[in-house]
């Protein structure tokens, strides 16, 4: 039987904490331009779920681009919303809500087209071949009484310092001091103190 942090039954309304990690021995981010990348990739695919992939927004012409951009068969309905992120060298977490549900859910075609887009960005500077991955992401399904307590957990992570998850390009917190980036929908702060159960940060 499959893990059940691998399992894919995404839910519409539900919301889940998602954790990718690298291959052993290597790093998913090894600058500043590889964080940026990603969030690039990241939000592309929030706001153009169905849209034209980005490997060829470089050579579409501004009206092909908008055509296939405009076209969608969501009509503003976004499949996914996104609610914090944590990028720290070897790994990733992402809070996400699935808002379509049923055999085709938006988080695993955002997972599948951000996972295969920001490999090929990766292997494109950095060469090399094969998964950039270690297996296959983790998932969990937080309870409604844990999703206010899971930004900050992942603000401030165990053992990394300010400084870096101040940093929009490591983190969401800069959207929850100020105004957030539109492709990112902060969480109210939680009403109590009470730390998000360890079964749910998918550390190991």
């Amino acid at each position: 039987m499959p893990s059940k942090l691998l399992l894919r039954n995404f839910e519409s309304g539900h919301t889940y904490h998602l954790r990718h990690t690298a291959k052993s021995d290597s790093l998913l981010f090894p600058d500043q331009s590889d964080y940026q990348a990603f969030l690039l990739t990241l939000s592309y695919y929030l706001r153009f779920p169905d849209g034209a992939p980005l490997s060829w927004v470089p050579r579409l012409s501004p009206k092909a681009l908008a055509a296939k951009q405009g076209i969608s068969q969501h009509q503003g309905h976004l499949p996914v919303s996104l609610h914090a992120f944590l990028l720290l060298p070897d790994h990733f977490h992402l809070l996400l809500t699935e808002n379509l549900g049923g055999n085709n859910p938006g988080i695993s075609a955002l997972m599948r087209r951000l996972s295969v887009g920001y490999a090929m960005t990766y292997r494109q500077k950095h060469s090399g071949s094969g998964t950039i991955y270690h297996g296959k992401y983790k998932m969990i399904e937080l309870p409604s009484s844990s999703l206010a307590s899971l930004p900050p957990y992942l603000h401030t992570h165990p053992g990394i310092n300010d400084t870096f998850l101040k940093d929009s390009l490591h983190s969401s917190l800069s959207d929850y001091l100020a105004t957030p980036r539109p492709w990112l929908q902060p969480l109210p702060p939680p009403i109590d103190s009470t730390p998000i159960p360890p079964s749910l940060t998918l550390e190991k």
